[in-house]
């Protein structure tokens, strides 16, 4: 009978250390926000993997660009192949703007992911009543054990992708356009 306390004991851990493996993007989310919210770009850089949140922004941007010139309009123009060598070079240069601590700082902080996107308003006009600091709710919606998109409420705003790179270690490493964004395309 002496091992119905110890086996409880090795239950009840398990399960902690799955709930805490659960709620770990809850956590680096709280962390992002947290550094938006002190404009400390290098916090939120801990949290973000560059490499690969650059390969993803510029994949959609390439297809996106790649099937608005291969569109049937565009099929017989002779000027279809330099608008495309024209189109990376810029893709190359929206992504490298947009994807930087303060680019990414400025999508997370307005909700939105689009590149461009304006920061919203110093700390001191955007708070509440009581004076605290208001920050965008994001949702967070897993979509495999490693994988999880966060979004806002706010309608057509794309959605940032954490991958997990430990057991309670999660980084941006991917964007997804909204809709409106790439039917602008078709």
């Amino acid at each position: 009978m002496k091992k119905t306390p110890a086996l409880a004991a090795v239950a009840i851990a398990a399960a902690l250390l799955a709930l805490s493996s659960y709620a770990s993007p809850y956590w680096t989310l709280h962390q992002m926000k947290t550094a938006i919210a002190e404009k400390d770009a290098d916090g939120l850089s801990e949290h973000i993997d560059f490499p690969a949140l650059r390969e993803s922004f510029k994949g959609q941007m390439m297809t996106m660009m790649q099937e608005r010139l291969g569109s049937a309009g565009m099929a017989n123009n002779p000027f279809a192949a330099m608008g495309q060598m024209m189109g990376a070079a810029l893709v190359n240069q929206v992504v490298d703007a947009a994807v930087s601590p303060a680019g990414v700082m400025a999508m997370m902080e307005a909700g939105k992911v689009k590149p461009g996107t304006r920061p919203r308003p110093a700390a001191n006009e955007d708070a509440d009543a009581n004076g605290a600091i208001e920050t965008t709710d994001y949702s967070v919606d897993y979509r495999s054990w490693s994988k999880v998109a966060i979004s806002t409420s706010q309608q057509d705003a794309g959605k940032f992708i954490l991958k997990r790179t430990g057991l309670w270690s999660w980084q941006l490493s991917a964007l997804e356009l909204p809709e409106s964004t790439l039917n602008a395309a078709d």
